[in-house]
């Protein structure tokens, strides 16, 4: 799906054909069914003895969830099906959030939520599952969705950028996004057809971390100028430039490239369909990573109902089911116990080390900057 090029100046944009390449994989995987239902009122009631009925504005497959939350907890739960962070939050900020009680963009929207005061804060002795998450994560919730000592998001689930490769033909090595710019693979290397991923990963390569670390992204103008190059420089070594997930995955299978930077949804997808050869790096400089978080909209009538379904988000068995229906790891290590063996190899048991190099989606400085050397890079 085509991301929405309005939106081009904002790192947002990156995020969404992100998202919407992953939302493409889901689909032709079958990982979820679908309930597409037109939100009611907020503080509706449905069904007999006033059960209230809960509105989520959300991805497809948390629609999965629903007889199971409906059979714990006194609410009906309605999903409607959102495409994008995006359009979660323009929906909201232009009165939707009147309609909706739950919505669960990705973690860079919760701050644009916050801001426009749409969201109401955690109750965290309601949603009991946040002290069992990752610390990692609740690192991020600090940092991002917590204002005036209040924290306004919940994380529920997870993935991470680095790259992957044929195991058959490349060597076992220390991971390193220096592996991308190898002249020993030239020809046989792809990269993201995208500003924001691509010129990640070059300045992740050149040891830029430090521009990763603050509120925003932050290369300054000398930093932009080496990526380019650094880019420009790699070019003659690519196989080209590669978008959606399932061409990766073809071409991938097919042996037009043996490395190349990809999300991790990718190869899960091929290890669930049998191949064992793919591997997935996170590179030693830092792994990008998106979580999704979800919100209660500060106009709901049913806010503590609202949370207590957020908190069935990442109870440990529904957590578990969450993550099989949506190849995506739980930010709670106890959904681990409801997990196989090799679902737990795909998507459950995280090495905390690796959760430790995650650096978390976030706006960029100077983004006009980064899309011109992109444009740049492209045309040289």
């Amino acid at each position: 799906m085509p991301s929405d090029r309005s939106e081009r100046a904002e790192q947002s944009d990156a995020t969404n054909e992100y998202r919407n390449d992953r939302r493409t994989f889901l689909k032709a995987t079958g990982a979820a069914g679908t309930v597409g239902l037109t939100a009611g009122c907020i503080g509706s009631f449905g069904g007999g003895g006033g059960t209230p009925t809960i509105n989520i504005l959300t991805w497809e497959e948390y629609a999965d969830l629903k007889k199971d939350i409906e059979s714990r907890l006194d609410v009906n739960v309605k999903f409607t099906k959102s495409t994008s962070s995006s359009k979660m939050f323009s929906s909201w900020n232009s009165g939707q959030n009147e309609q909706y009680d739950i919505a669960v963009p990705n973690n860079n929207y919760v701050p644009k939520m916050m801001d426009a005061g749409l969201v109401d804060s955690v109750p965290e002795d309601v949603v009991s599952n946040y002290s069992s998450t990752y610390d990692v994560f609740k690192g991020f919730a600090d940092n991002q969705f917590t204002s005036g000592g209040k924290m306004y998001g919940v994380p529920i689930r997870f993935g991470w950028y680095g790259y992957s490769y044929d195991s058959r033909k490349v060597d076992d090595h220390e991971p390193t996004y220096a592996k991308l710019f190898d002249d020993q693979y030239k020809g046989k290397i792809v990269m993201y057809d995208n500003h924001f991923k691509a010129m990640s990963a070059a300045a992740l390569y050149l040891g830029y971390r430090d521009a990763f670390e603050g509120e925003k992204i932050s290369l300054s103008e000398k930093q932009i100028q080496k990526v380019k190059q650094t880019l420009i420089d790699q070019k003659p070594m690519l196989q080209g430039y590669i978008a959606a997930d399932p061409t990766y995955i073809k071409s991938l299978r097919q042996g037009n490239f043996v490395i190349g930077q990809s999300g991790r949804n990718e190869i899960v997808e091929m290890w669930n369909n049998g191949d064992d050869w793919p591997k997935m790096a996170a590179p030693k400089e830092g792994s990008l990573a998106w979580f999704e978080s979800a919100v209660v909209s500060k106009a709901s009538s049913n806010k503590k109902k609202a949370w207590k379904v957020v908190n069935e988000f990442i109870a440990p068995k529904l957590g578990a089911k969450l993550a099989k229906v949506g190849y995506s790891p739980s930010v709670n290590p106890k959904t681990q116990n409801h997990l196989s063996k090799e679902e737990n190899e795909m998507f459950g048991s995280i090495d905390p080390s690796r959760l430790e190099q995650m650096i978390p989606f976030k706006a960029v400085e100077k983004e006009d900057a980064w899309i011109k050397a992109w444009e740049e890079v492209k045309t040289a």
